[in-house]
């Protein structure tokens, strides 16, 4: 089976961003990834170790002036020499016996043969619990995991970082640290395919190392280094808009380091994501860069990886010269592999049947069959004696189970077709449950949603009444303000003046004069119904004496010889608020005054009394009445500023009328 270029290409793109990985983190190869002096640093120390005289000081001192110097490949035989002269320093002091595992451990190459010393260093410094301490047991933890990442072992690595490194780091309280671990965590999802739980990870990566407070040595790098891999997972998800963005970061912050290395990793991210715009020829801008940067870091493995991003443009290009041409250049590394050496075979062969160049077509393909027959033949010379070894033993442990197996296999068969129909059985019951629960449910959010409905038209309903009560609380309270004024207005201005006139009038005339005792009569005539419009308008009695008192003096003034009043009252409380006394002498006032001017009554019985905050008022008459069913059509203004003063107090009217008369009961919350 022949794996597509494409796809190995891919490959090739994940396997340098584990390599970034690993060199940013271990500090691998200072040229490659690493922009800070340590030569400051350096000096400091060295001084340090000449003026002191503790032993322990200077065990600590040689100790990071070897961690200095792994950061670079060219001075690690220098970074041994103080590891050396630090573990002499040790003796027999406990505590920097511990340490030494850890700086020991920063010399060891990650493989599988090195877990145990790995994990060994994490042991013994399980016991400190400063913060310098968790930092190192992060760095531990970070390269177990970066060692299971590398034999390819993603569950492991998982593991081991998320259950055991982020804990320690967050206990550190180190940002920077914590930043590398889920950074290793993405390039895991990443090299697996997972997207959207590589951007969830380097999100959080990006977002820890941003806010940190403790900002170290590599911060620009590290985020640097976030931010491209972030451009690269961004055009992955087609949202170039934000991958530019984040290329621009990157830029900003690489401005300050010209000609630095990082800048490698920057062009591949910005041709990566032209490529992916169609903006080819940039693309190819950025890779010639990136392979002149690569080629001035004496890095093969970058330019050819830079070459091969060239040919993947140059092919969508359809630019068939230039793309063998490209790839013919890459057969002069002396140091490719056979199975490198296989893929561009086969891809030159491809490229030749396009340009009709059959004969070195068919070269470059029997290569291509000669270079696969090759790596197989490899794979089996590396498994033959293993197969060989196992088959004597499998061969006669195979005739024993082969009588077994063929005893068992009906037996088995019968048990698959029972445990295949009790599967089904069960799968159609879970169905039908779970029908019937989707159901149920549709159902009760039916009725939720109806109810819910319901009551939002009740809740409307009731704020519209409560403005309509609110409109007719004011309306009565404007009336009744407008009552006093009258009622002010003539009692002092008319009502003084007839007073003054009948005075004058009875000082100077005669006492016998017939008409003059008219015109006094009509004085005393006008005074009087002019007491009772003042009267009815604000009943002084009320507002003295209370509702009790006023009802009765109302129920007397109307009385006459041709009519009879008669009222009842019971446990009436005057000390309720004057406006809602108002409110019942009005309705008490209003049907009186029906029942005299409509009714044609000649006997009426008014009753009111209180229980508790129950207010109520029953009103008889032997008047002519009215058909009562017809009371909602035929409301005269009389009628409706009853019914709005029972709905101002929440009460309820109950009205029977026939030719015999009427009888009004009425019962209102105080």
């Amino acid at each position: 089976m022949v794996i597509t270029f494409v796809a190995y290409l891919n490959k090739m793109k994940r396997l340098y961003l584990f390599f970034l990985v690993f060199a940013a983190y271990l500090g691998h190869a200072q040229k490659i990834s690493t922009l800070n002096d340590y030569e400051i640093s350096i000096d400091s120390l060295k001084n340090a170790i000449a003026a002191s005289t503790s032993d322990s000081l200077r065990c600590i001192m040689n100790y990071r002036l070897a961690y200095i110097y792994t950061k670079n490949v060219d001075k690690k035989e220098v970074g041994l020499a103080y590891l050396k002269k630090g573990n002499e320093l040790v003796k027999n002091n406990s505590y920097l016996k511990d340490v030494s595992y850890y700086y020991n451990s920063l010399f060891l190459t990650l493989e599988k043969g090195n877990l145990a010393k790995f994990e060994k260093a994490d042991e013994v410094l399980k016991k400190y619990n400063s913060k310098e301490i968790y930092v190192v047991r992060s760095k531990i933890l970070f390269n177990i995991g970066l060692l299971y990442q590398r034999e390819n072992e993603p569950l492991k690595t998982i593991e081991v970082l998320l259950k055991r490194a982020i804990p320690v780091a967050e206990k550190s309280k180190d940002s920077q640290e914590l930043s590398n671990l889920y950074k290793l965590i993405a390039v895991v999802f990443y090299n697996n395919e997972d997207i959207d739980k590589t951007k969830y990870y380097l999100d959080l990566s990006i977002k820890t190392l941003e806010q940190g407070k403790n900002k170290k040595s590599r911060y620009n790098e590290d985020l640097i280094e976030l931010y491209l891999f972030n451009v690269e997972v961004l055009s992955v998800q087609k949202k170039t808009k934000e991958a530019f963005e984040y290329l621009g970061k990157a830029e900003n912050l690489l401005q300050s380091y010209p000609l630095k290395s990082l800048y490698i990793e920057y062009y591949f991210a910005k041709g990566s994501l032209n490529q992916e715009i169609k903006n080819y020829d940039l693309a190819i801008s950025d890779y010639d860069k990136g392979i002149k940067l690569s080629e001035r870091n004496a890095n093969s493995t970058l330019v050819q990886r830079f070459k091969l991003m060239k040919y993947e443009v140059f092919m969508l290009q359809n630019k068939l010269e230039s793309a063998k041409n490209l790839l013919l250049d890459v057969f002069k590394n002396s140091d490719m592999n056979i199975k490198d050496k296989a893929y561009y075979s086969y891809e030159l062969s491809k490229i030749y049947r396009k340009l009709n160049d059959f004969e070195k077509a068919y070269l470059y393909n029997e290569q291509y069959i000669q270079l696969k027959d090759s790596l197989g033949v490899a794979f089996e010379a590396d498994k033959i004696a293993d197969i060989e070894a196992k088959y004597n033993k499998l061969e006669n442990e195979n005739k024993i189970k082969k009588l077994t197996i063929e005893k068992q296999a009906t037996l088995l068969n019968q048990k698959k077709n029972t445990l295949f129909h009790l599967l089904l059985y069960f799968a159609l019951i879970c169905v039908l449950i779970f029908t019937y629960f989707i159901w149920k449910n549709l159902k009760n959010q039916k009725k939720i949603t109806a109810q819910k409905e319901i009551n939002h038209f009740q809740k409307l309903n009731n704020l519209k009444r409560e403005k309509e009560i609110e409109i007719m609380q004011t309306m009565i309270d404007v009336e009744e303000a407008e009552r006093k004024r009258v009622a002010r207005d003539l009692h002092d201005s008319i009502g003084s003046k007839l007073s003054a006139l009948k005075i004058i009038f009875a000082n100077t005339q005669a006492k016998k004069d017939t008409d003059a005792i008219k015109i006094n009569a009509i004085l005393e005539t006008s005074i009087s119904e002019l007491r009772q419009i003042s009267y009815n308008l604000v009943p002084e009695s009320l507002l003295k004496l209370g509702l009790d008192k006023a009802l009765g003096d109302l129920c007397f003034t109307l009385k006459s010889d041709s009519v009879s009043i008669e009222f009842h009252s019971y446990e009436i409380d005057n000390s309720m608020p004057l406006t809602t006394q108002t409110t019942i002498f009005r309705i008490v006032q209003e049907l009186l005054n029906n029942a005299l001017k409509h009714a044609r009554a000649t006997q009426i019985l008014v009753s009111c009394s209180q229980n508790a905050n129950r207010f109520f008022i029953s009103i008889e008459d032997n008047g002519i009445g009215f058909d009562s069913s017809r009371i909602e059509e035929n409301l005269g203004l009389g009628i409706k500023n009853i019914k709005s003063r029972i709905e101002l107090l929440k009460g309820s009217l109950d009205c029977e009328s026939n030719s015999k008369g009427t009888s009004y009961n009425i019962e209102l919350e105080v």
